[in-house]
């Protein structure tokens, strides 16, 4: 678990950068409400409040607002009815700033390195013990790395360290593998063959006696378990590092489980942090011989807050019923519900589940449940746990995820959870658009800005180190990308430069791994990036922050021109998604190119239109003149008119709803030869926004009131004045080529055209 109280990365969100974007464009706004806040508002402070609750439609953002709202409400006169009715529907709603919306997952017993100091003072035997047990072989293995590089045989030893590592640190107890564990994630401290090896840490400990188990139960609800429980097995059914779990009824006859944490835990935790933590002066003068740079004790520091987090099952059972609350209502998604009057810090009772591990193929298709629909699931999921609410379970391991015969997919275990303020995930959007991009060097800045690089540090070589190390990844689509490739490639790089990763980072690194892993041995075929891809699409494509309409803006127009293919990627790809806002995009773009900010764009976009237009025209209407001579030449033959009737069946006749598709497979049939690329391009468009307004069940009204706030504008209506006389102008000149067969004269607009004919 991952508090943000601890995440030094965190920079809250400032109002007032918002503000002066916001204002520069209020005025030609295509909404209403951005109309009425220009006309209404007249402090900075009410204005900050307003920008998310009614133009980005974003929940996170508005309710960060909603609270500096609460603050300046108390100084400033707000007379818009309006606005005293969106507070109280914010109210109402229950919505949060990020502070708020940010779970409390600090422990009742929080890991303090000065208190562990002070307690182990006085235990100078036990301490000396385990100091034996512990450093001992750390050091010894430490020597031998140190050895290895002196001689120039580091890299061809490496393989055979880390798995000496990975065995030395499975036996040294549960501390230890827990911390073995979270270093797999580390790209930034090992190379890769240690994060490989680590990463096959498992928790092999024997599971302690029924009667220290049912001694603490007693000890924590204050009766015995014969008493609490109607019947209890009497074996665990799983046992790991930090406990086991046994199954239990309740008086009420409801099946429970009942996880209870391993005697002495705590105790053994602190005492390891606390040599660790002693001898990290030490150990990082072994490691800066390697040529490594790294403060182990903000590293040791760390991996105590997460520990004790871990370990403390109030904070568990916190994670559990926020994580029923925010993702319950997603459909085939659940999580146990807590018996809280059953649980306390070292115990924690939970409802049963009745399903298995979405990793058993067999069983998920014994219950005809299609294993590709649950990763997908899954996923989406994943996505909108650390995109949307930035809450999100940072383990989901195959032991993890249940699936019930009826298909629901249930997470179980929230002990390692994360928390991603609304910055984090806007960065995470951002950084995917520079990887499709391949825009290393902003890459790299945004790197520099999340804190992962000293400000000092020069991001050009950190740049061209990117380049050098993810085309090989990133030449595919991304629709072909691999999750685990790009993080490979990345962790090389990141070991190699001086970066320092924030705990938040090293969550979603675990997670995304974690789900890809899974994922795969599910269903061979997935992806990740592609499966994500289209959730990532609808945000670019609806949210209004404006740090993801700059990662828009810079996905789709490269040097003031409109990549077309992205653009289509994108709408195809948001349409996807099930709640996938076409009208909101729609509005979104028309904010952003109708504003101040985007006059020249505009031009430019205008100008890119009318010449996809004319050039569409052109192509659609030679070949569809070639399509029509091609079937009155077979007719006049006298043949049965299987092209005819191939056209019928294409354009849908007797059907209520013609397909874009269909109608270009329909012309094919007619010519015989594929669509001209324009019009094959015009008609997935099509098809991409027919099927998006079909599947939002599009509100007309809405629809019909942008279309008119936008069509009112005086701007708009001599932009389209403009576009219909140089449209008309085109299509004149086209015909006049065409019906006296001359030579295609390139418009004065454009002198970069190429000259054509029909």
């Amino acid at each position: 678990m991952i508090a943000q109280r601890y995440d030094r990365s965190y920079v809250p969100v400032r109002p007032d950068s918002l503000v002066q974007e916001y204002r520069s464009s209020a005025a030609s706004s295509t909404t209403a409400s951005s109309r009425l806040i220009a006309s209404d508002i007249a402090s900075d402070a009410e204005l900050s409040v307003l920008i998310s609750g009614w133009e980005r439609q974003d929940a996170e953002k508005m309710a960060e607002q909603a609270a500096r709202f609460q603050d300046s409400s108390q100084t400033n006169d707000i007379g818009s009815d309006r606005l005293r009715n969106g507070r109280e529907q914010m109210a109402t709603a229950g919505l949060k700033p990020d502070d708020l919306l940010k779970p409390d997952m600090l422990p009742s017993t929080p890991y303090d390195p000065a208190v562990a100091t002070a307690r182990f003072a006085s235990e100078p035997m036990s301490v000396g013990m385990r100091q034996m047990e512990l450093v001992g072989p750390l050091l010894a293995f430490l020597g031998r790395v140190v050895i290895d590089v002196r001689r120039g045989q580091e890299e061809k030893h490496r393989q055979l360290r880390a798995a000496e590592l990975t065995t030395l640190i499975s036996g040294l107890g549960p501390a230890i593998i827990k911390a073995g564990q979270a270093l797999s994630s580390r790209s930034d401290l090992l190379p890769a063959e240690y994060l490989a090896e680590l990463s096959r840490l498992q928790d092999r400990v024997p599971q302690f006696s029924n009667d220290e188990a049912f001694g603490i139960i007693e000890a924590e609800l204050g009766s015995p378990p014969s008493r609490l429980f109607a019947a209890m097995q009497p074996e665990p059914l799983a046992a790991a590092s930090l406990g086991q779990v046994y199954k239990a009824t309740l008086h009420d006859g409801r099946e429970v489980a009942v996880k209870v944490q391993r005697p002495g835990c705590e105790q053994t935790i602190a005492l390891d942090l606390y040599i660790l933590r002693a001898y990290s002066a030490s150990l990082t003068s072994l490691i800066a011989m390697l040529g490594r740079e790294i403060d182990l004790v903000s590293v040791i520091d760390d991996f105590g807050v997460l520990i004790y987090a871990e370990i403390d099952y109030t904070v568990e059972a916190s994670n559990a019923r926020r994580f029923r609350q925010l993702y319950g209502s997603i459909p085939n998604v659940s999580a146990p519900e807590v018996i809280t009057e059953l649980s306390s810090r070292r115990v924690m009772v939970t409802e049963w589940v009745d399903g298995f591990r979405l990793t058993d193929r067999a069983a998920l298709l014994a219950n005809r449940l299609e294993p590709a629909a649950l990763v997908d699931t899954l996923v989406q999921c994943s996505m909108r746990q650390m995109l949307q609410n930035g809450f999100f379970h940072a383990d989901p391991h195959a032991g993890n995820l249940l699936v019930t015969s009826e298909g629901i997919l249930v997470y179980i275990d929230f002990g390692m959870m994360s928390f991603l303020g609304s910055e984090q995930r806007f960065a995470i959007i951002e950084a995917v658009v520079h990887l499709v991009n391949r825009d290393f060097l902003a890459l790299a800045d945004l790197y520099k800005t999340l804190g992962f690089i000293p400000l000092h540090q020069d991001t050009e070589p950190i740049a061209s180190a990117l380049n050098e190390a993810l085309p090989d990844v990133l030449n595919a689509s991304v629709s072909e990308l691999n999750f685990k490739s790009v993080i490979d490639k990345l962790g090389d790089v990141m070991y190699k430069y001086p970066f320092s990763l924030p705990p938040f980072y090293i969550a979603i690194i675990r997670c995304l791994g974690v789900l890809e892993g899974v994922a795969l041995q599910v269903d061979s075929d997935f992806a990740i990036i592609k499966d994500a891809y289209p959730y990532i699409a609808s945000r670019l494509l609806t949210d209004r922050s404006p740090q993801l309409q700059r990662a828009l803006v810079a996905l789709i127009f490269k040097d003031g021109k409109l990549r077309w293919d992205y653009f289509e990627a994108l709408i195809e790809n948001a349409a996807e998604t099930n709640d996938y806002d076409a009208l909101a995009a729609v509005e979104q773009l028309a904010d952003y190119v109708l504003s101040p900010t985007a006059n020249e764009l505009l031009e430019q976009l205008v100008e890119q239109v009318i010449e996809a237009l004319d050039q569409l025209g052109a192509d659609t209407a030679l070949y569809i003149y070639r399509a029509v001579i091609a079937a009155a030449a077979e007719v006049s033959s006298g043949g049965e008119s299987a092209v005819a009737n191939g056209l019928v069946a294409g354009l849908g006749v007797g059907r209520g709803n013609v397909q874009p598709a269909d109608m270009g497979a329909a012309f094919e049939a007619l010519s015989g030869t594929p669509l001209p690329e324009s019009t094959r391009r015009a008609l997935r468009l099509l098809q991409s926004l027919q099927s998006s307004a079909a599947d939002a069940n599009v509100d007309l009204s809405r629809a019909g009131t942008l279309a008119l706030t936008i069509l009112s504008q005086r701007r708009v209506q001599r932009l389209l004045a403009d576009f219909s006389l140089q449209l008309t102008e085109r299509a004149v000149r086209r015909t006049i080529q065409l019906m006296f067969n001359l030579p295609t004269i390139t418009p004065a607009t454009n002198p970069s055209t190429k000259p054509e004919s029909l």
